[in-house]
């Protein structure tokens, strides 16, 4: 009877000894589990915020690029407008330009509604700057009594270079330039055409890109 009652107690050890392991065994690949999970969460996470990132980033790009694209063809536009119309005649015998500043007498459209206008193109530390002289009290006197200009605006900012290059289809040789000078040099004839080089970046810095056009001169 003792030793029924002994095996009994034994069987029934071994039972909750099992029961006690596999509890353990369940509770210890729960555990695994939970840490894969977290690993498996962080390496998602990381992957969408390093994704987001390169979005941003391109994003943020493309932006800056359109920015300044926009900029710089605006500013094109109007030197082109000015550049193709410049004029000549008796009393008016005026282009003159270097590297970085280019100055003449233009016949297109103006903020005073005049004939001929004094332009000068030039940069100011990082500021592209026009100038109009449109004075009638010049407008039939020669350049050299035109006075100061009338009016100055800022045609672009963040323009860290400006250059300009002049081409004389008739040069013997080169037949581009760093000046052009009428009356003087180039006396009584304009250039045939005028190449415009801009260096621009966007407000925050994020992109600089250089531009060139060429403009030609009827």
């Amino acid at each position: 009877m003792n030793l029924i009652k002994t095996t009994t107690i034994i069987h029934k050890s071994q039972i909750v000894i099992r029961k006690s392991s596999s509890l353990q065994n369940r509770s210890a690949f729960t555990l695994i589990e939970l840490i894969v999970a977290i690993a498996l969460a962080s390496i998602l996470i990381l992957v969408t915020a390093m994704i987001f990132k390169q979005a941003s980033s391109a994003f943020s790009q493309s932006d800056a690029r359109s920015e300044v694209y926009q900029n710089v063809r605006a500013a094109f536009d109007t030197i082109k407008r000015d550049v193709s119309g410049a004029t000549l005649n008796t009393n008016r015998e005026w282009f003159n330009g270097d590297l970085n500043t280019i100055e003449f007498l233009s016949s297109t459209s103006n903020d005073n509604d005049q004939p001929i206008t004094l332009i000068k193109y030039f940069l100011s530390g990082t500021t592209l700057n026009k100038s109009e002289n449109t004075d009638t009290t010049f407008l039939n006197l020669p350049i050299s009594s035109f006075g100061t200009a009338t009016s100055t605006g800022i045609l672009g900012l963040n323009v860290s270079t400006l250059q300009f290059q002049y081409y004389d289809k008739d040069a013997v040789g080169q037949k581009w330039g760093d000046t052009w000078d009428c009356p003087g040099t180039n006396t009584s004839f304009l250039p045939d055409a005028v190449e415009v080089k801009m260096t621009v970046s966007d407000t925050l810095n994020r992109y600089t890109g250089t531009s060139t056009n060429i403009i030609s001169i009827p």
